[in-house]
C-alpha cells in the first residue's frame, strides 16, 4: 500500500470514528440520565409512601382502579410546621383539609375546602371537637375516617403537604399565577381582587395565609385562596417546563409530601387523569360559628350545605 494511499484511508475514516465515540458518549450519558430519575423517583416514592389502614374505603363496594381511569376522590392535607408541638410529642394539626372528586372521563374536578374549625365526630377518638384534631391524634387513617363520616363520601385516597414544603416548591418552579379573589394586604404583601398576579414562595404564603385583615374574607376567603394556589401549583409542575427542575422537585417532594398513593398509582395519575382539571369548580361549606362553653371557636356546617356538597363530590363520581 503506498504511504499516499494509507494516510488517504486514515483521513477520510477519521471523522466517522469521531462521531461515533460522541454518539457513544451522548447514549451513555441518556442511560446513566434514565437510571439516575429511575433511582431517585423510586427513593423518593418509597420515602414519601404511607399506606391508610385499610384495602378500601368502607362507602365502597368495589376499590377504585386507577389503571382504567376510575373517577376517585383524594383528601388534601396541609399540616403546620410547628417545632414546639412536635417536641413536646404532638401532632400535626391540619390548617388547610381539602377534598377532590377527580373524573377523567368528564374532565372535571370538583374541589371542596372544609374549614379547620368544623366540629365534628372523630372517628375513633369518640368525641366531637375540631376536625383539624384528627391529624393530631391519628395521623390521616383518623383523618380520613371523620372527613367520611362527616361528608358521608368515601375518601379514596389522601396526600399531606407541610405548608413550608409547598412554599419551597413554589419557589423551585419559578412561581404560579393566581388572580385574587380579594383586595388585601398582609405581611408586607398587598393583592387587588380580580388582578392576575405571580406568586413566589413567599407571596404565596401571606396570599393563602391572611384571614383578619380587612378585605381578606375571613375564614372564608382564605379557603378561596388556597384553592387557586393549589390549582396553580398543579398547572404548574403538570407542565413540560417542570421537568427542568425535576431533581429540586423530588428532594421537596421527599422531604414535605406523603400519601398512601404507591409509585405505580402516581404514574397511573399522570397518564389517566390529565384532563380531568380542564373543569375545576370550588366549593366551600356554608354555615355559622360562635364561641362554644369551652371557650373555643367552633363552625357549623348547616345540612343544606353538607348535602349539596356532598352531591357535588359523588356526582362526579358517576
Amino acid at each position: 500500500m503506498k504511504r499516499s494511499d494509507y494516510y488517504g484511508q486514515k483521513k477520510s475514516g477519521g471523522p466517522g470514528k469521531v462521531l461515533l465515540w460522541i454518539v457513544g458518549i451522548i447514549v451513555l450519558a441518556l442511560i446513566l440520565f434514565a437510571l439516575y430519575i429511575g433511582y431517585k423517583v423510586f427513593a423518593v416514592g418509597g420515602s414519601i409512601q404511607d399506606p391508610l389502614n385499610r384495602d378500601k374505603s368502607s362507602l365502597r363496594s368495589d376499590k377504585v382502579d386507577l389503571g382504567k381511569g376510575d373517577p376517585f376522590t383524594i383528601a388534601l392535607f396541609g399540616v403546620d410546621s410547628d417545632a414546639k408541638r412536635s417536641a413536646n410529642g404532638g401532632g400535626q394539626r391540619t390548617d388547610t383539609i381539602m377534598v377532590l372528586s377527580i373524573n377523567p372521563e368528564k374532565k372535571t374536578t370538583e374541589i371542596l375546602s372544609i374549614p379547620r374549625d368544623t366540629k365534628a365526630e372523630i372517628v375513633g377518638k369518640d368525641s366531637t371537637e375540631k376536625i383539624n384534631h384528627a391529624y393530631a391524634y391519628g395521623g390521616p387513617d383518623m383523618a380520613v375516617k371523620s372527613l367520611e363520616k362527616l361528608l358521608n363520601v368515601p375518601i379514596d385516597h389522601y396526600a399531606t403537604i407541610d405548608m413550608d414544603g409547598m412554599k419551597d416548591m413554589i419557589d423551585t418552579v419559578g412561581g404560579i399565577d393566581v388572580v385574587s379573589n380579594a383586595t388585601f394586604s398582609y405581611d408586607g404583601q398587598s393583592f387587588t381582587k380580580g388582578e392576575k398576579t405571580h406568586l413566589d414562595g413567599k407571596q404565596a404564603m401571606a396570599f393563602i395565609r391572611s384571614r383578619k385583615e380587612q378585605g381578606a374574607g375571613g375564614d372564608f376567603g382564605r379557603q378561596e385562596r388556597q384553592q387557586l394556589v393549589i390549582q396553580g401549583l398543579a398547572n404548574k409542575l403538570s407542565s413540560v417546563s417542570s421537568l427542568t427542575h425535576f431533581n429540586s422537585l423530588m428532594n421537596h417532594a421527599k422531604e414535605n409530601v406523603k400519601t398512601d398513593l404507591s409509585l405505580g398509582d402516581l404514574n397511573k395519575v399522570r397518564s389517566h387523569y390529565k384532563g380531568a382539571n380542564e373543569t375545576v369548580h370550588r366549593h366551600q361549606l356554608e354555615g355559622s360559628g360562635g364561641i362554644e362553653d369551652d371557650g373555643l371557636y367552633y363552625f357549623h356546617p348547616s345540612d343544606g350545605s353538607l348535602q349539596e356538597n356532598s352531591q357535588a363530590i359523588t356526582s362526579n363520581l358517576n
